[in-house]
């Protein structure tokens, strides 16, 4: 049965994601998917602005949490103060957090792909992108 050994390899990839999560540079990128570093390159990379709507879609999480967060963040100076929050940007002490840590993850990820050496590296990449292409919309 194929699906078995699916599974097996499943259950190998989940015990390998969750060893890869100690590696540095596997550590930093998930950062990049969470909460204020999140709403932060979300803002850089989208050129600079974003509805609330957009963030709580992003990090799957209510636009209550998302408010929350962004009130924190606020307070941290790493986005203006904004009364309605209809539109999300970035200060200038969040842009500079923002490309500061991005440059660390790049470095970083940089070196965890130059220790696979060129082919590897890229077949790494490739796979990745063809999961990504293969996902069926949820929903």
């Amino acid at each position: 049965d194929m699906m078995a050994n699916y599974e097996g390899l499943a259950t190998e990839l989940l015990q390998v994601n969750e060893d890869l999560l100690r590696v540095p540079a596997r550590h930093l990128i998930s950062k990049l998917t969470q909460g204020e570093h999140f709403v932060l390159n979300y803002l850089l990379t989208h050129r600079h602005q974003a509805h609330p709507v957009d963030l709580s879609r992003g990090l799957v999480v209510s636009t209550a949490r998302i408010a929350a967060l962004l009130n924190r963040m606020e307070d941290k100076g790493l986005i203006p103060a904004s009364p309605t929050q209809v539109i999300v940007t970035l200060s200038p002490q969040g842009l500079e957090a923002i490309q500061t840590f991005r440059s660390q993850v790049i470095r970083s990820a940089a070196q965890m792909l130059a220790d696979l050496g060129p082919e590897d590296a890229r077949e790494f990449i490739r796979i990745q992108k063809k999961l990504l292409a293969n996902q069926r919309p949820t929903g």
